[in-house]
């Protein structure tokens, strides 16, 4: 069940990616059945927690997504970044323009940040950790998200390096 939720999930993914012009050829092997899978859902703390969490566990942080918003997201961001974390962030160029956004302070604080150039949204919803580690699901790094909205995420290991090879995709495209 948890196998067929995940694909189904991965193919929404993959869709929405080839929606928006990106050619992707998925891995059938990239869920196996006895992966352990976390998910947590919205309204609550539980999804911002899990990734400040894992931004604190983690050497490595490879981020692309539609907003950042949230400031214990943020501060943990920057304070990984100040602690010698490598961080690279892709986001939406409308959403980093954003009032309440925290781009401009990681540009500040020295992380490299690129916006969606060749795309109408970066509409992505993801993060890496160590490579290995991913959280990816509805739920985007804001206030909204966590007290208002029916949002979720997950946690669970890349198995063939899927959302590493997506993110190199973007971060080449977006930095030309």
């Amino acid at each position: 069940m948890v196998k067929r939720l995940l694909i189904f999930l991965f193919g929404l993914t993959v869709g929405a990616t080839l929606v928006g012009g990106c050619v992707y050829k998925p891995n059938k092997e990239a869920i196996k059945d006895n992966q352990s899978i976390q998910t947590y859902f919205t309204p609550g703390a539980d999804c911002e927690k899990l990734i400040v969490r894992e931004i604190n566990n983690a050497t490595k942080i490879d981020i692309a997504v539609y907003s950042i918003t949230h400031p214990s997201i943020g501060s943990s961001i920057i304070a990984a970044h100040k602690n010698g974390k490598s961080i690279r962030i892709i986001t939406d160029r409308t959403q980093a323009k954003g009032k309440k956004s925290l781009i401009d302070d990681f540009k500040k604080a020295g992380i490299a940040v690129l916006t969606n150039k060749k795309h109408k949204l970066q509409h992505n919803k993801f993060a890496i950790f160590d490579d290995v580690r991913i959280v990816s699901g509805s739920y985007n790094w804001t206030v909204n998200a966590s007290k208002y909205n029916a949002e979720n995420c997950m946690l669970f290991d890349q198995t063939n390096k899927e959302f590493s090879n997506q993110f190199e995709y973007l971060w080449n495209l977006y930095s030309k």
